[in-house]
């Protein structure tokens, strides 16, 4: 493990008084690839926020029958280490452009890369990958390493992308609620992240209509303005208690007729954030709909939130 040589300069784009809200660890976890590395960025400028330590973690997966055609004399795991050393140095002195170096650390430990940053999530504040890595995927495919982690991790885990180079920048966090259990926990969450970023926030409780999906004998539609009505009071308990507890710059509340996923996936093109809940389940549980095909579609990063509810609850909707 080692610490960054460069000297430090402030953070940019957070807001200089978020530093006070709470101490901690965040991890990211890399493997040389530019999403790798612009997820690092975005890891070193939430915990400069949360006035947390960072480290720069990449897990070596070498096979343990070796990789065939390699030069005999030639320790492949050995070379592959000592590159991964050399461009985790690299990164953590350039994440020193945004947090003071004595609060950067870098490591290259073996394993599998989803079983390390889960064991290690045990005793994070927030976990950070990137929807891809080096292995080719794009548009609405999760990597296999984050989707491994966001399933499983204990802490939260923020899924990060780039924004567009083009078109209007990304503004204020959204979070989606189904208003039961888990729900004043995951509106905390995205609070928090609000106010690290000195921006708003938008909390989201959607309700699809039956007719498309029910089966045939109970083709029927549901009255807009009855369900709304209904819907609204689902919600306005909680986000009006997270009113009164946060000073969170603005806080506003909508409910929406559609599937949560898709309107969810619709809000992240204009949000900065997007968070959702994943009720804490075993490793190997697959996600709810929702938090896929957020985490999966989401055109700005995610942050899966694990919530201490019921296997049978769900969340958000």
């Amino acid at each position: 493990m080692w610490s960054a040589p460069l000297p430090a300069r402030a953070p940019q784009g957070l807001s200089s008084a978020a530093s006070d809200v709470y101490r901690g660890q965040v991890l990211v976890g890399v493997d040389g690839s530019d999403g790798a590395d612009a997820a690092a960025r975005a890891a070193a400028e939430a915990a400069a926020a949360r006035g947390a330590t960072l480290c720069v973690l990449r897990v070596v997966d070498w096979p343990e029958a070796g990789i065939a055609g390699l030069p005999p004399d030639l320790d492949g795991r050995s070379a592959t280490r000592a590159a991964a050393e050399l461009q985790v140095r690299w990164l953590v002195a350039r994440l020193a452009q945004w947090l003071p170096v004595d609060r950067i650390t870098g490591e290259v430990v073996d394993g599998d890369p989803v079983h390390v940053l889960r064991a290690r999530s045990q005793d994070l504040d927030l976990l950070v990958v990137g929807a891809h890595g080096q292995a080719w995927s794009s548009g609405e495919t999760l990597g296999s390493i984050a989707a491994g982690v966001v399933r499983g991790a204990s802490c939260p885990v923020l899924v990060h992308r780039h924004e567009p180079a083009l078109g209007e920048p990304h503004r204020g966090v959204v979070v989606g609620i189904d208003g039961g259990p888990g729900s004043a926990q995951l509106l905390d969450a995205a609070a928090a992240e609000a106010r690290l970023r000195a921006t708003t926030l938008k909390v989201l409780h959607t309700w699809p209509q039956l007719t498309e999906d029910a089966g045939t004998p109970v083709k029927w539609r549901l009255d807009p303005a009855t369900t709304t009505t209904a819907e609204q009071a689902v919600v306005a308990e909680l986000v009006g208690a997270l009113r009164l507890r946060s000073d969170v710059p603005a806080v506003d509340a909508a409910v929406v007729g559609g599937r949560a996923g898709k309107v969810l996936v619709w809000a992240s093109h204009t949000a900065e954030l997007v968070v959702v809940g994943r009720p804490e389940l075993s490793p190997d549980h697959e996600m709810r709909a929702t938090t896929r095909q957020v985490s999966q579609r989401a055109g700005c990063p995610v942050l899966v939130v694990p919530l201490a509810t019921t296997a049978d609850v769900p969340v958000p909707a």
